[in-house]
C-alpha cells in the first residue's frame, strides 16, 4: 500500500529538517522509495514495517560525476532519486545512526540563503516605504503620485515574501538542529546519562 504527503518541501525547507522528517516517517512505517521532479509537491511513500532509516539530502551538479553513484552505493547507501540537482539517499540501520556523507555544507548554504532572503526582504520593504512616502508626500508637476504606488506595492510584496521565506527556512534549520532522529537520544542527554 502507498500513501502521499503534499508540499513537504515547503513544510521542511532545510535539508536537515527534511532528513529528520523522512526518518520519522520511516519509523512510522512510511518509507520513501522514489524521489522525482514532482516529489517536492507530492512525495509517495510505501507502507512497511517501522524501520530505522537514515536519509541524506545532497545537492550535486547535474550531471553527477561518473563515480558518484558507485561511491555512495559502495558505502551502503541506496539512491532514492533526484529532482533537479537534489539527490536523496537512504540507508537502513540498526544500532547507532550512521553519519551522513554530506557534511555541514548544505546546512550552511541553507542558513546563508535564509540570511540573504531576509536582507533582500528588508531592502525591498525599505524601498517600498520610500516610494510610498514619496507618493504620499510629494506632488510633482511632471508625474502623478499614483505612478509611485505600483512599484511601492510590488516592492512590498517582494519584501514580505522574501522575509517570510527567510524566516521559514531559518526556523526549519533551527528546529532540525534541536531535534534528533527517531529512536536517538540527544547528545546532551547521552552525556548526562553517561552514554
Amino acid at each position: 500500500m502507498s500513501s502521499s504527503s503534499w508540499f513537504v518541501a515547503l513544510r521542511h525547507p532545510s535539508p536537515a529538517d527534511l532528513e529528520l522528517w523522512l526518518e520519522a516517517q520511516a519509523a512510522d512505517g512510511r518509507v520513501l522509495t522514489d524521489y522525482s521532479l514532482l516529489s517536492p509537491l507530492r512525495m509517495r511513500f510505501t507502507e512497511s514495517a517501522p524501520a530505522r532509516v537514515r536519509y541524506a539530502v545532497e545537492r550535486r551538479a547535474v550531471p553527477a560525476p561518473v563515480d558518484y553513484f558507485r561511491f555512495r552505493e559502495a558505502q551502503g547507501w541506496e539512491h532514492v532519486g533526484q529532482a533537479a540537482d537534489f539527490h536523496i539517499w537512504k540507508r537502513p540501520y540498526t544500532g547507532e545512526r550512521p553519519a551522513g556523507f554530506i557534511g555541514e555544507d548544505l546546512g550552511r548554504r541553507a542558513s546563508a540563503l535564509a540570511i540573504g532572503l531576509g536582507v533582500i526582504g528588508v531592502l525591498a520593504l525599505a524601498v517600498a516605504l520610500a516610494l510610498g512616502a514619496v507618493a504620499g508626500l510629494a506632488a510633482f508637476e511632471w508625474t502623478n503620485s499614483v505612478e509611485f504606488w505600483a512599484p511601492a506595492v510590488a516592492a512590498a510584496v517582494v519584501g514580505v515574501l522574501a522575509v517570510t521565506a527567510g524566516v521559514v527556512l531559518a526556523v526549519s534549520g533551527r528546529k532540525a538542529s534541536a531535534r534528533t532522529a527517531p529512536g536517538e537520544t540527544a547528545t546532551r542527554e547521552r552525556a548526562e546519562i553517561g552514554g
